[in-house]
């Protein structure tokens, strides 16, 4: 498959903008990639790409009540058996007791998102009180912590709606998308190991 490499100003929303000036004050090459196919899944990208399934980063939030939560991990599931993030894990990383989880459910997309295009690279908004509009505050967001994928090239969704979301990438070294989020929104951007 051929990559067709647009320019990552032309993809980003207004509220995406910081990914290019941090990128460049990190020195991280930041490239968009537009497909014919649409994609939904970090399979389907991986399979379009010819790539193994955890270098495609996916970006899944969870609600509960007005509270929303994000994590960002690589696909490290096998043969279309995504991998999920189980109660005990929220429990343990949000440090919420395993009834207090229970209440929690991914069904949501924050602004800017729908299922198939989330991505880690949130609205400059979601943390200033944007989601309120939608009932939740942004309170934190989670990075996996695996060094050895830190300096592979990864592949992320761009966010967005519609067909063509679907067919619109990013790619960069798995550390930048820590690195650029962490520079944007401080401590409210952890690095953490969600899977032993």
């Amino acid at each position: 498959m051929v990559l067709n490499y647009i320019k990552l100003e032309s993809v980003l929303d207004d509220e995406q903008s910081y990914v290019t000036k941090i990128a460049s004050e990190l020195n991280v090459d930041v490239k968009a990639v537009h497909h014919d196919i649409v994609t939904n899944t970090c399979f389907e990208k991986a399979d379009l790409l010819g790539w193994s399934p955890e270098k495609v980063v996916k970006a899944v939030f969870f609600r509960r009540g007005a509270e929303l939560y994000g994590f960002i991990f690589p696909e490290l599931g096998v043969f279309d058996r995504s991998l999920h993030l189980d109660k005990k894990t929220l429990a343990e990383v949000l440090g919420y007791t395993k009834k207090q989880v229970k209440k929690f459910n991914n069904s949501y997309c924050p602004i800017g998102m729908e299922y198939g295009t989330c991505t880690p690279f949130l609205f400059e908004s979601s943390f200033d009180g944007a989601e309120m509009a939608f009932g939740t505050d942004l309170k934190r967001v989670f990075v996996n912590e695996i060094p050895r994928l830190d300096d592979e090239i990864v592949d992320i969704s761009i966010g967005g709606n519609g067909e063509l979301a679907h067919k619109i990438s990013l790619h960069l070294p798995y550390s930048a998308i820590y690195g650029i989020l962490n520079r944007k929104f401080g401590e409210r951007v952890q690095r953490t190991h969600l899977f032993n």
